[in-house]
């Protein structure tokens, strides 16, 4: 069972996810942590450039653990 720390920091990144917004995006050290025991995982999005050149967004992104924790726990 995880603690609600981690509980309301896959929120986050679950609530990104399904409403298609960019990456979810933190430089929380809870993240590193999570991406250690393999619950988060980082992410990069690019965008077509332009005349000022591409767009590259990066961010974090639940892995299939991250989803069966945080949704066991729903």
């Amino acid at each position: 069972m995880a603690n609600k720390v981690i509980i309301r920091a896959l929120e986050k990144v679950f609530a990104a996810e399904i409403e298609g917004r960019l990456p979810f995006q933190s430089r929380a050290r809870i993240y590193q942590r999570m991406n250690d025991d393999g619950l988060v995982e980082p992410m990069e999005r690019r965008f077509s450039g332009d005349r000022f050149g591409s767009i590259t967004v990066t961010g974090w992104q639940l892995t299939h653990l991250g989803r069966l924790l945080y949704c066991t726990e729903c």
